[in-house]
């Protein structure tokens, strides 16, 4: 028999929302499971409430779905915005009722409860489905790193299409939603008419953001030194934006990479540097990663050598694509 009661939580919305449709298209033909499926809003519904609806069984169903929507994170005093959080003997009382109540409750109903934010794992309610077998948690983690890298291809597999690890990589550090990057995904392998993988210069080209991708490509050549790789790169770039745009990305880039610098020699870890930097872990890492390729001072010099050429740039002094070549030369003599 199939779990009783379900809790989903954690902050992967997405995944949450396609669990729970699979669980929706399990109740049959659509028209008598929309009779049989009830949706509650967790801010105001009592135990009472619920339990009328769970007790009842299903219409010509084998099942009957009822969703619960934020309870738990009300009870818990987490939600924000709500002044009408449960003070914590009542919520404590209503854990315990709720826990007496679920073995009882009808194996002709399925329990979902549907919360955004994650449940600690002390919580006395989480532990005490721990070892029920008609309980079924489970916790929606939106993936970072090389795990949302991993995440974006299997999705594009998943959709019949396929990615690089380049092309995965560069999407992953300008987005990390789940529902935005299915949609790029979607996009992309439609793009490509999944005659084939979906490579860098397709994220590039189509995606949002796709140019910041190539300015990381760029300033790793920088960073290494290798001058025709930073040339072809900027060049590239030259080719969609224009000079000055592209102008201020690098001084961006170069401005993250310094501030990530003073950050880790002052022995601050990436996850205190992409709260400082106000970016996701994926280009953290990266920027990070270009930050150990100069030393502080170096660094200090090419920032100052970027804001001098805006001023140059600006005032019509150099001309802006010149200037540009002429910068990278420099950077990487």
């Amino acid at each position: 028999m199939p779990p009783r009661f379900y809790l989903l939580h954690g902050p992967d919305e997405f995944g949450g929302a396609e669990f729970l449709n699979a669980l929706k298209e399990k109740m049959g033909e659509a028209d008598m499971a929309s009779l049989n499926t009830t949706v509650f809003d967790g801010r105001n519904v009592a135990l009472s409430e619920l339990r009328a609806v769970t007790d009842t069984l299903p219409f010509l169903t084998p099942r009957r779905l009822v969703i619960v929507e934020g309870w738990l994170t009300r009870l818990l005093g987490k939600d924000e915005g709500d002044d009408s959080a449960t003070p914590a003997a009542s919520a404590k009382e209503t854990f315990a009722a709720l826990l007496e109540y679920l073995p009882a409750m009808p194996e002709t109903t399925a329990l979902v409860f549907v919360e955004k934010r994650s449940i600690p794992e002390s919580n006395a309610f989480l532990k005490g489905l721990a070892k029920s077998e008609w309980a079924f948690v489970k916790f929606f983690d939106v993936p970072k790193g090389e795990a949302l890298v991993n995440w974006i291809r299997a999705r594009a597999k998943a959709e019949g299409g396929e990615f690089t690890r380049e092309a995965a990589q560069a999407l992953a550090a300008v987005e990390t939603d789940p529902r935005a990057l299915t949609n790029e995904i979607n996009k992309l392998v439609t793009y490509v008419d999944a005659t084939r993988a979906v490579d860098l210069a397709d994220v590039e080209e189509l995606t949002p953001g796709g140019g910041e991708a190539k300015i990381f490509d760029m300033v790793d050549a920088i960073g290494q030194r290798r001058g025709p790789q930073a040339l072809r790169e900027l060049h590239k770039i030259l080719e969609k934006e224009e000079p000055l745009y592209v102008l201020g990305m690098i001084v961006r880039q170069f401005r993250l990479i310094l501030q990530a610098k003073e950050l880790l020699e002052a022995r601050a870890g990436e996850g205190e540097i992409s709260q400082a930097l106000g970016l996701h872990p994926f280009p953290t890492g990266k920027v990070c990663a270009q930050a150990r390729n100069f030393s502080l001072p170096d660094l200090e010099h090419v920032y100052h050598r970027l804001l001098d050429y805006d001023t140059e740039i600006k005032t019509g002094k150099v001309e802006p694509s010149v200037a540009l070549d002429t910068l990278i030369a420099g950077l990487t003599a």
